[in-house]
């Protein structure tokens, strides 16, 4: 009998293309005896998309989405292009001269009145939840802090939110409209530009491109309410704002060691005020830090999806979608139907337990069900390459036979060999997945060899393990 071989694999690749060991289309499921202690990991297909609705009626550039709950039910608002949805009905504002994700906030009625705050990156457009939508700009208020940075966050009746000179704005107690001239406070002690704004708990983070601060409301009672934590910055940058997502008391986003060479990218998570941590590893950084220039465009989203918090975030130069789940903390990648070019989801939220994804490109949201496997009604890929291997000798070996653990399924599951270091794979041979012997015969001879597995029905699938049956020959 051979050693079964797990599926579970982490990118593997030497450089930034797209040879050895990945897994496409995929998420891992980890499953614990709580008695006995003894694990099991799974790969399994990862949801497909199934079309909801198209807000613009038509092709549009996603921009993000909100799920607003209110006293008379939950409401889906998203922005496509320059309109603002409600569902789909356009709410009539033009979202004249900005471009990328938008940020939402949302206002509580002990405030005054329930709001949900748009941020486009210039303006603020307050929401009721009549559907009456508001422009706030100068035209309000002379003190406007315009052309705010885009992410904007509510604590203790203010409205706060960043511009690139460094300055974090707070609004006057209790309203949207009003500001007065002088209530903010710089952050750059380092001289990095700031980037982003984020809230956890009841501090607010401020990002640099080359520090992360926190600041608290400390109710100074003339100017900026804040006061900086000076003995919490963290010197760690935000590469691009955009690559920031949260989801409840955790945040994820693309880091740049500001002290480490000279600023080279990593992946960081920061979960409820806790320690820093560095969740990707050099194949990822590689990547990260060969998009350049580009990693401005990248975007990034966290929701849960089957059952696991998942942070998503496509890279535009090399054309590849890396995920991440924190519960896991095992990475993975996904990719559109073809399983060459990025997944198309741009931002995701949640609705009564079922999450939904907004699409790029085309004026979409999905909704993300745990039982279907094809995106739009296409079937996509399951693509699995494990690592090259010798399985312990340099000798030439004989694979008899390959058999793969897994459930049983509809479709067959491909499987091609490589024995010149992924240069090429053979002819692709099935294993009918249907049957209760998953099993393949007289795989040919090597010296190392790396498999890849491909799955395109659309029908679940769950592998634990595959199985190759092998003998040595004489040299």
């Amino acid at each position: 009998m051979g050693k079964p071989i797990s599926f579970l694999n982490v990118p593997g690749q030497r450089g930034t293309g797209i040879l050895d060991s990945r897994c496409v289309n995929v998420l891992f499921e980890i499953q614990v005896n709580p008695v006995t202690e003894e694990q099991k990991v799974y790969v399994v297909k990862r949801p497909g998309l199934a079309n909801n609705t198209q807000p613009p009626g038509g092709a549009a550039a996603g921009r993000g989405m909100y799920l607003w709950t209110k006293a008379a039910g939950s409401q889906l608002y998203s922005v496509f292009a320059n309109k603002v949805y409600s569902g789909t009905t356009d709410l009539g504002v033009t979202l004249a001269g900005s471009t990328g994700r938008v940020w939402w906030t949302e206002i509580p009625v002990s405030s005054g009145a329930h709001q949900l705050v748009l941020s486009d990156g210039a303006d603020n457009y307050n929401i009721t939840t009549a559907d009456a939508i508001t422009q706030i700009d100068t035209t309000d208020d002379a003190q406007y802090p315009a052309s705010n940075l885009g992410p904007v966050v509510f604590l203790d009746g203010y409205l706060f939110q960043a511009l690139s000179n460094g300055q974090i704005w707070q609004s006057d107690l209790n309203s949207l409209v009003s500001w007065t001239a002088g209530n903010f406070l710089s952050v750059d002690t380092h001289g990095g530009f700031l980037e982003a704004i984020h809230i956890q708990k009841n501090q607010i983070l401020a990002f640099t491109k080359t520090r992360i601060e926190f600041f608290f409301n400390n109710g100074n009672p003339s100017g900026s309410v804040l006061l900086r934590i000076d003995q919490n910055t963290l010197g760690i940058g935000l590469a691009a704002k955009e690559t920031l997502a949260f989801h409840g008391e955790t945040c994820i986003f693309v880091g740049v060691k500001a002290n480490d060479g000279g600023g080279t990218r990593a992946i960081f998570q920061i979960s409820s005020l806790s320690k820093v941590n560095e969740i990707s590893n050099p194949v990822i950084n590689r990547l990260l830090n060969a998009e350049g220039s580009s990693i401005s465009t990248a975007s990034a989203w966290m929701e849960v999806v089957a059952g696991q918090l998942v942070y998503v975030i496509n890279l535009d130069s090399a054309e590849r979608t890396l995920v991440y789940s924190v519960d896991t903390r095992l990475w993975c990648e996904w990719a559109d139907t073809s399983g060459d070019v990025k997944f198309p989801g741009i931002a995701a939220t949640s609705t009564a337990g079922a999450t939904v994804v907004q699409d790029v490109a085309n004026g979409r949201i999905y909704t993300f069900p745990a039982t279907t496997f094809q995106d739009s009604g296409t079937d996509f890929p399951v693509r699995i390459t494990t690592n090259r291997s010798n399985h312990g000798s340099q000798e030439r070996k004989f694979e008899q036979s390959l058999s793969v653990i897994g459930d049983t399924t509809t479709g067959s599951l491909t499987v091609s060999t490589s024995d010149d270091d992924f240069t090429t794979f053979n002819t692709a041979r099935n294993i009918d997945m249907s049957q209760p012997v998953k099993r393949l015969y007289r795989l040919g001879s090597f010296y190392e060899r790396a498999h890849r597995f491909t799955y395109t029905n659309n029908a679940a699938l769950r592998l634990q393990a595959f199985v190759p049956e092998l003998t040595n020959g004489k040299h």
